[in-house]
């Protein structure tokens, strides 16, 4: 029975991915509502957050926030399912979901350093990293390939969602049977360390709280609070002496993302982690402050975890 019900969930999500992009969009309406006002999806959290960040504004300011916030829940989903249907670049070329602003300053920090450190967060619709290469629409080429371009991620506890999201952030690869740039947080040292003679970039998402024991870990000031937030993307480039980048990824209208990489610095080896880390953050709190509903706010960002041990 869990094998079948594995299998209706997958062909259930590959049927719906087929349908066209303003359909999601209409369905995504729908699941907002629902986790809005039938299910009120961790309200408390999203409340306790916006309150936290947002000490200036009114009750009604927040309130108009988190109606936005979860409009853009909403649409995120409805993205990321529409997305997995993208099995070739061609069908999310012509949706223009995702634009690059600025391919020629990531080509030129890639090309000044052994290897390049992105580092982006839950703000936007970071589901659709995997589709890079189809982003970019002018005459600057890209330095990424799939043999070069990595992305960091965080295992499911449940193995099939683990496996649906895997299949789904590669989706527009032209082989994805071949694809070895899809890493477990885990396993990034090590890859890093056996490929230190290939020039890669390691897109990483950064703004998780760290787990209750983690290696590297820094206090840094983010929305008016005091985090703790691990270190694992800047100490990589640390140590191998790579740029940094922040990846922005703002939306200029439903349906439209706008990627824009901002150097952090061009060779880390002189940085400490704490200092690239904070960096970081400042870039991403400018983003949140101009589209604060973009960001993620159901997920506890800045509790300190309990018996967290600082190595």
């Amino acid at each position: 029975m869990q094998k079948f019900g594995n299998r209706l969930l997958k062909g259930t999500l590959r049927l719906l991915s087929k349908l066209p992009l303003g359909v999601h969009y209409a369905l995504g309406g729908v699941l907002a509502w629902l986790a809005r006002v039938v299910v009120r999806y961790r309200r408390h959290v999203v409340d306790h957050n916006l309150a936290l960040c947002f000490p200036d504004k009114t009750d009604k300011e927040r309130k108009a926030i988190r109606r936005k916030f979860y409009r853009h829940f909403g649409e995120l989903v409805a993205e990321t399912v529409w997305f997995g249907g993208c099995r070739r670049p061609e069908r999310l070329r012509r949706a223009r979901l995702v634009e690059i602003e600025n391919p020629g300053e990531v080509a030129a920090l890639f090309d000044g350093a052994p290897g390049l450190v992105v580092m982006y967060s839950h703000f936007g619709n970071w589901e659709l990293l995997g589709g890079i290469g189809s982003y970019n629409y002018t005459d600057t080429p890209l330095p990424f390939t799939e043999q070069n371009f990595c992305v960091v991620y965080l295992r499911q506890s449940s193995p099939v969602w683990d496996e649906i999201l895997h299949e789904n952030r590669i989706a527009p690869l032209l082989d994805r049977e071949h694809f070895e740039g899809y890493i477990e947080s885990r396993d990034i040292l090590r890859y890093a360390f056996e490929h230190r003679d290939s020039k890669k970039v390691y897109n990483l998402i950064t703004d998780q709280r760290p787990y209750a024991v983690s290696r590297g870990i820094a206090e840094v000031v983010f929305l008016g609070q005091h985090t703790y937030t691990m270190t694992g993307a800047a100490a990589l480039a640390r140590k191998l002496g790579m740029a940094v980048a922040y990846l922005s990824m703002r939306s200029d209208r439903r349906g439209h993302y706008l990627l824009r990489y901002t150097p952090i610095c061009r060779d880390a080896s002189g940085q400490e982690p704490q200092q690239i880390m904070q960096q970081f953050y400042r870039l991403l709190e400018e983003d949140i402050r101009r589209q604060p509903e973009q960001y993620l706010w159901t997920h506890r960002r800045f509790d300190r975890p309990k018996n967290l041990q600082t190595q």
